[in-house]
């Protein structure tokens, strides 16, 4: 009966027709046609409501908030398409001084690129400048601003694919500040790896809202719950929305965000939009794309839900299977070792997350070898970061690194 093509309906009428007296079979099939049968399509019609209630409560964490980055130069951002925005507002003003470079290089020449001391820059007036580099500090701000953001709103936190964002650098002077804008710039032997004047989108958009509606006093007479009716904005995407002093507590239902605060009115409260539908079509909007959906199952949503960590080797690469990296890198063995050998990948993609149990530097380290499928070797690396890390945040007890053969 628990199986989901049975037919009681076809089981019933086939077993009255095993009953030989007719007195019988008629007051059987009264009480059960028009009583049990429809009592137990009652409950069955119930249960599948509970059950996609349940469904969509947990899946709501994990694919209404997925979060997409992708790098493009600065000039081919296009403001008409609402499904990708700046990292950084700044990035798009005209005349900021603070310069950004992409850089495409491996683990090991972005280590030779940082350790570099300086670089040159030409001027407008053709005088020799002294130029360094430090990592994008206003797009590390974001992501941390990002996690913040997730557990204000009580939304479990998956790793944020940050391959993109962390080969953004800040181009600065060395000496006496001036209008970088006009600068020539030069890298020397790394000038074959910097792309200059990339900027970084995600599809991640802040807007605000006001109070609409006269709200009515909670029954204590003290708070007032006011609503962001989501069916008035995009149906495909997710919506949080910001803390602020104003708000006590939020509270997600189906349509719609509740919060409580001790006001009455309010204007420009700011919400977060997750964009559900990647719009790709504009130019230059050619690049990779990293994400961290993945291959959801319902099982993966509800252990992120729960805060179910991983306790088998078969758990570990079945969520690194379901993370969607198949294309570059394979996870093909994972081993615990009392020391860290060298030139193993760090899990560094959650640096903003130091609530951590288990101090690093007392764990035991688990190891995680990959093998590379295809595409760029820095890309791989990328994606072998981005996989241990997603570990290493289900994985308390171990120092999670990764190899690349």
């Amino acid at each position: 009966m628990l199986d989901q093509d049975f037919d009681m309906e076809a089981y019933v009428k086939r077993r009255l027709t095993e009953i030989s007296d007719t007195d019988e079979r008629g007051v059987a099939r009264e009480v059960l046609l028009k009583g049990l049968l429809p009592a137990m399509q009652v409950m069955e019609e119930r249960y599948r409501k509970l059950e996609e209630r349940v469904r969509k409560e947990i899946e709501m964490s994990g694919s209404r908030f997925a979060v997409y980055t992708i790098a493009v130069r600065r000039h081919a951002y296009d403001p008409a398409n609402r499904s990708w925005f700046p990292v950084c507002g700044q990035d798009i003003q005209d005349g900021a001084v603070c310069r950004r470079i992409y850089f495409r290089g491996s683990k090991e020449q972005k280590s030779a690129f940082e350790k570099a001391s300086c670089f040159s820059a030409i001027d407008r007036e053709g005088n020799t400048r002294r130029i360094g580099i430090r990592r994008s500090e206003d797009y590390r701000m974001a992501m941390e601003s990002l996690y913040r953001l997730f557990v204000y709103n009580r939304i479990p936190w998956r790793t944020v694919n940050t391959g993109d964002l962390d080969r953004f650098y800040d181009v600065y002077p060395l000496e006496e500040e001036g209008d970088m804008e006009e600068w020539s710039l030069s890298f020397g032997e790394w000038e074959g790896l910097v792309n200059q004047d990339y900027i970084l989108l995600w599809n991640l958009e802040q807007f605000t809202f006001r109070c609409m509606k006269f709200m009515v006093p909670c029954l204590d007479g003290k708070y007032y719950e006011h609503e962001l009716n989501l069916d008035d904005y995009d149906s495909d995407s997710g919506y949080m929305v910001e803390g602020n002093e104003d708000i006590l507590s939020i509270r997600y239902e189906e349509g719609r965000i509740l919060m409580t605060s001790f006001k009455e009115t309010f204007e420009n409260w700011r919400a977060c939009r997750f964009s559900g539908h990647l719009d790709m079509e504009s130019h230059g909007y050619d690049g990779r794309m990293l994400g961290n959906a993945g291959k959801e199952s319902f099982a993966d949503c509800l252990t992120e839900h729960y805060g179910q960590g991983i306790h088998s080797r078969t758990e570990i690469f079945r969520m690194v299977e379901g993370l969607g990296v198949e294309a570059w890198v394979r996870l093909i063995e994972c081993r615990i070792r009392e020391q860290e050998q060298a030139g193993c990948f760090q899990a560094d993609m959650n640096w903003f997350i130091r609530e951590e149990l288990f101090p690093m530097e007392t764990r035991r380290v688990l190891e995680l070898t990959f093998e590379k499928q295809g595409g760029e070797e820095a890309y791989a690396e990328d994606m072998l970061r981005y996989a241990v890390s997603q570990v290493q945040l289900l994985l308390d007890e171990y120092k999670c690194v990764g190899r690349l053969l």
